[in-house]
């Protein structure tokens, strides 16, 4: 009924552990009638729970609940749900992609919120900002692609809240590959959303300075994560979120090898796997955006090889392989140059053969196709298309948002 339902990361953890008891009997979901009464819904309740894991099948429980006059409850078997969904590959990958628009935007949207309440000293919903954290957190865990390809839009009018919200999405995708549980997901991406918070503390001419940094400049730059912490700590309640965003914050430019800022004078202690994470993920956008440290943008697979051989001491060596394997040789939000003369968007790398990928076909010679073509290039059936090359679209006067915000 549009009301929030308040759920901590330890009932989050209860719910998927009824939803997985349910399954073992075939129950794939419940409809209630409005007119339901709380007594009615608690007796249901009650009989639900009352069931053993595995000691009926759906048929047997549909006509347990017909005993107890519960009519206004219907059990909806787990084929009823499946049928349910889209049968189509494609129509699936619609419904992610249309998901995670809306949700890349809401935290986008907290972002700057929490940038502008900052900077106003005044309080934070962080409530809020944990909601948007976990929806993210459930849409990675589901379909990681679709969120890294709208990382990919490097040319959103405020760069510091894209960013901030790439550095949570990148996060939360190597913390969902290292097998982080709910919780530790929550509290890493709390900390990305949080690493560049300190930036707010700096003057706005600096920050969107159009020219390369001079000595004065990078001086007053390499104080935000100092500003971060303060920040943190300052503004926010003391608790296990708000303690790993305020290291997170002070810790991203520390380099494996205690180079970067700030300049650790004291006992120097190796950055925390949340910091070593956001260190990988933040130099990969910055470098690809090319809007703060450069002022020109890098190609992914430049990137990484900058990242891979020139700054490999900068960075966990594990932490950086993992990432690699996520970026692919293809990245999400690539456009390409298809063997068949076609240009096309990369939706998903395909895990098995990395060099055919799920594409969207938007153009030929003749032009930008009306409709775009969702294709497999690991099915037998495109063995005529192969990816030859990388293409920047801005060469060609191409703009990637078209290709990525159009379905």
């Amino acid at each position: 009924n549009e009301k929030l339902v308040r759920f901590d990361d330890r009932g989050m953890s209860g719910a998927a552990g009824v939803v997985a008891e349910w399954r073992t009997f075939g129950v794939g979901g419940v409809s209630f009638d409005p007119t339901i009464t709380l007594d009615e819904l608690t007796r249901f309740i009650k009989f639900i729970s009352g069931i053993r894991p595995g000691s009926q099948d759906f048929d047997a429980v549909t006509l347990s609940l017909k005993k107890e006059s519960m009519a206004k409850v219907k059990l909806l078997s787990a084929r009823e749900v499946q049928a349910s969904q889209p049968a189509s590959n494609t129509e699936v990958r619609r419904q992610f992609r249309a998901a995670a628009r809306t949700t890349f935007f809401k935290a986008m949207s907290v972002v700057e919120e929490v940038m502008s309440l900052t900077q106003q000293e005044q309080k934070i919903n962080v409530s809020k900002t944990k909601r948007v954290v976990h929806t993210l957190i459930d849409h990675i865990t589901r379909d990681e692609s679709s969120l890294i390809e709208l990382s990919a839009i490097k040319n959103f009018d405020d760069y510091t809240y894209a960013h901030s919200t790439n550095v949570c999405v990148y996060s939360l995708t190597l913390g969902v590959r290292l097998g982080f549980d709910r919780a530790r997901l929550s509290q890493l991406g709390f900390t990305a959303l949080f690493h560049d918070v300190g930036k707010v503390k700096l003057p706005t001419d600096l920050i969107r300075k159009p020219d390369a940094f001079d000595e004065n400049d990078w001086i007053q730059m390499q104080l935000h994560p100092v500003l971060g912490a303060k920040t943190i700590l300052r503004n926010l309640k003391f608790d296990a979120h708000s303690a790993r965003a305020a290291r997170g914050a002070f810790e991203h430019h520390i380099n494996a090898d205690f180079t970067g800022y700030p300049v650790l004078r004291y006992k120097k202690r190796k950055p925390n796997l949340f910091s070593r994470i956001i260190s990988v993920v933040d130099t990969f956008d910055a470098l690809t955006s090319g809007r703060v440290y450069l002022k020109e943008p890098i190609s992914p697979d430049e990137v990484l090889r900058k990242m891979h051989f020139q700054m490999k001491i900068k960075f966990d060596p594990f932490l950086l392989g993992l990432f690699n394997d996520i970026i692919g040789i293809y990245p999400a939000g690539t456009i390409v140059l298809l063997s068949t003369d076609e240009l096309a968007l990369v939706l998903t790398n395909n895990e098995q053969i990395k060099d055919r990928p799920f594409v969207k076909i938007v153009g030929n010679r003749s032009g930008l196709l009306e409709i775009p073509e969702w294709v497999d290039l690991s099915q037998e059936d495109q063995a005529h298309r192969r990816v030859v090359r990388r293409v920047e679209p801005e060469r060609y006067g191409l703009d990637p948002k078209d290709f990525i915000l159009r379905d």
